[in-house]
């Protein structure tokens, strides 16, 4: 049994909290020892059966006292789980922080905790290689964790009319690309091609959003358990995040449940996705609005209900707790150069 303590920093609801918060699940289901520590509340949208949560600094730990095995879960997070650690300290990378334009003013203390002494973890291929072209290997690619749960296809329904489209994520965060998907939106809407359109966002509607006269519904702050309804209510799902997104979980979410996605044409989206789904070239609005109403057709849709739930069942938690278990065991076998000692 290992003695393993996550590090995060925030419990608000988000791709990358979940990430992490499966992966201890899954972990502590081998019958490790596995603790989530963060200064923030337990999360009430997610909760833990197997792995522990602790609340507390993290200089204040008990659990990351103990734990033979750090990880850090973000780029602020990476200076604290080595301060004072006694053994290997691994950094699970969900994208470089680095080239989002949200973090400029930060870039040099990213780049630190990059070039910081821990062990690399991505969640795709495509970063992994990112990562290691960029000089911060080795990097090793675990892969991304999916519980399927109620993520399922519903039961068969005609298209709506107008077709319903949804489309996830925050507007004035870059590389979520909503706002190439809403210029696309606004093409197919002046062809006089009609549609409706749900938004779900962990932030409230942005004012270009309300503005735009395309949005039908806005979802702020959705609950989790919520979101399989609201896939199989819609007729597509459109990805338009930019190549610089280290993952995004929509994707598979809507992918599960069968729903046709027209994904913005970058490494990551294929590595997911395959040829279970639809494209357009990244960051192009009018290629966007050309490929969009071929997806809400009969055989767009029979294609998405066969391949879409087996590309999202590849993504299994317990695969990636055996991956991360062995990255572990190996990180103690050999992680002593790595230590950093306290004060």
């Amino acid at each position: 049994m290992l003695r393993i303590a996550y590090l995060l920093e925030s419990t608000e609801l988000s791709g990358g909290a979940q990430v992490a918060l499966i992966q201890a699940e899954a972990l502590a289901r081998r019958g490790h020892r596995v603790t989530v520590v963060s200064p923030q509340a337990e999360p009430k949208w997610l909760r833990l059966s197997r792995a522990r949560f602790e609340r507390a600094s993290f200089r204040e730990s008990q659990a990351l006292g103990e734990a033979q095995i750090r990880v850090a879960t973000f780029w602020t997070t990476v200076a604290p789980a080595l301060e004072g650690s006694r053994g290997p300290v691994f950094h699970l990378c969900q994208g470089y922080e680095g080239s989002f334009a949200i973090y400029a003013g930060q870039q040099g203390a990213i780049e630190a905790a990059y070039a910081s002494p821990t062990h690399k973890l991505a969640i795709s291929a495509t970063l992994a290689a990112r990562l290691t072209s960029m000089g911060r290997g080795p990097v090793q690619n675990v892969g991304q964790v999916f519980e399927v749960g109620d993520f399922r296809p519903g039961r068969e329904r005609e298209i709506a009319q107008p077709p319903e489209i949804i489309v996830v994520g925050q507007y004035d965060t870059d590389i979520k690309g909503v706002d190439v998907a809403l210029q696309g939106l606004k093409i197919v809407k002046e062809r006089g091609v009609a549609f409706k359109l749900r938004r779900i966002s962990t932030t409230p509607a942005h004012e270009v959003e309300k503005q735009s006269g395309l949005v039908d519904e806005y979802h702020w702050h959705l609950p989790r358990e919520r979101m399989p309804f609201a896939y199989r209510s819609a007729d597509v799902f459109i990805g338009p995040s930019r190549s610089k997104e280290g993952f995004g979980l929509p994707v598979l979410e809507a992918l599960a449940t069968g729903l046709p996605c027209l994904l913005s044409e970058t490494p990551t989206h294929r590595e997911i996705a395959g040829e279970a789904a639809w494209y357009f070239p990244d960051g192009d609005p009018e290629g966007l609005a050309e490929a969009l109403p071929h997806l809400w057709t009969e055989p767009a849709r029979a294609r998405a209900r066969e391949q879409g739930p087996r590309v999202a069942s590849r993504f299994d938690p317990a695969i990636v707790a055996e991956r991360l278990e062995k990255a572990f065991l190996d990180g103690l076998g050999g992680g002593q150069a790595l230590q950093v000692s306290g004060g």
